[in-house]
């Protein structure tokens, strides 16, 4: 038995004849009658009751016909659904967003809108302070997309970057610090004061690193270590420790007494929305960058 039968049987059913079913189905009663009759030899019984008006379904027929529409509206909806999963309007999209800040109004109607259009999607959104954790997923292949920092990631030839903006970061101070009033600060003025810093490994960790081998300075020990940006605003915004972040932290944590001391101790770092080179997304996927793109200088 096959699809094609069950819809044969189910058009007579519902029309009573075998001369309207095939005028119906635009086939031959003789077609028609061919298929019916397969239908009955896979199944063992007979499926009608022939009578001068028509046909009837038997008992059999009847309970065969409670069968026959369950399959055909699976198969409907295995169809309908491996369409989707073709066109991106079903299945998983995973995205991964390093960049707290960008977690905001305009990123949440981008979010309303795809997932309006696309019902069936499980849109998963991962938030992670470290971009090259991130980025690390993207290539093992737990992500779709990714939106963080370039350098952090670094040119990859697995992966396209398109880029959105940039951010800036720099050593930060609470106001009134020491360390403001000297007209131009060098490293060996860190020696005075404490740390609170991010892992080792991190892009702040590598970064400063690099700037005391320059200085052919040792390495401080960090007095606190954390992966928390609010932790570290909030410690540097009460005491005279020193600290590392993103302008746009400080003015979304609304720390207006936490300063970025001046370069060479600002930087600037560049945000793009990242994916698997030689990978297609789908097309939700690439709708969901084209909006990022799109709206991203008002996130």
């Amino acid at each position: 038995m096959d699809l094609r039968q069950f819809e044969h049987f189910l058009m007579v059913i519902e029309l009573g004849s075998f001369g309207k079913a095939a005028r119906q189905l635009q086939i031959t009663q003789s077609g028609l009658t061919k298929s019916i009759q397969s239908l009955e030899q896979s199944v063992g019984a007979n499926l009608f009751v022939r009578h001068t008006r028509g046909v009837n379904p038997t008992k059999f027929g009847t309970s065969l016909s409670q069968h026959a529409r369950l399959i055909l509206a699976q198969s409907k909806n295995a169809k309908r659904e491996i369409q989707a999963l073709k066109d991106g309007l079903a299945g998983k999209l995973e995205v991964g967003i390093a960049a707290a800040w960008l977690m905001g109004d305009k990123l949440s109607k981008i979010i309303s809108e795809i997932i309006q259009s696309n019902p069936s999607l499980n849109l998963r959104i991962y938030s992670q302070v470290s971009s090259r954790k991130l980025f690390e997923q993207l290539l093992q292949g737990r992500l779709d997309i990714m939106i963080g920092t370039e350098q952090s990631a670094g040119i990859h030839p697995d992966c396209n970057f398109i880029h959105l903006t940039e951010s800036t970061h720099g050593i930060i101070v609470r106001k009134g610090h020491p360390l403001l009033k000297k007209k131009k600060i060098s490293i060996s003025h860190f020696d005075d004061f404490n740390w609170i810093m991010r892992e080792p490994g991190s892009f702040y960790r590598q970064h400063f690193e690099g700037l005391y081998r320059e200085a052919n300075k040792p390495f401080p020990r960090p007095l606190v270590e954390t992966n928390s940006i609010s932790l570290t605003v909030a410690t540097v915004a009460n005491t005279d420790y020193l600290g590392a972040a993103r302008l746009a932290d400080i003015e979304l944590l609304k720390r207006e007494n936490v300063v970025l001391l001046k370069k060479p101790f600002q930087w600037k770092r560049n945000i793009a929305v990242m994916h698997r080179r030689g990978e297609p997304l789908s097309k939700t996927g690439e709708k969901f960058i084209k909006s990022i793109v799109m709206n991203f200088d008002s996130l």
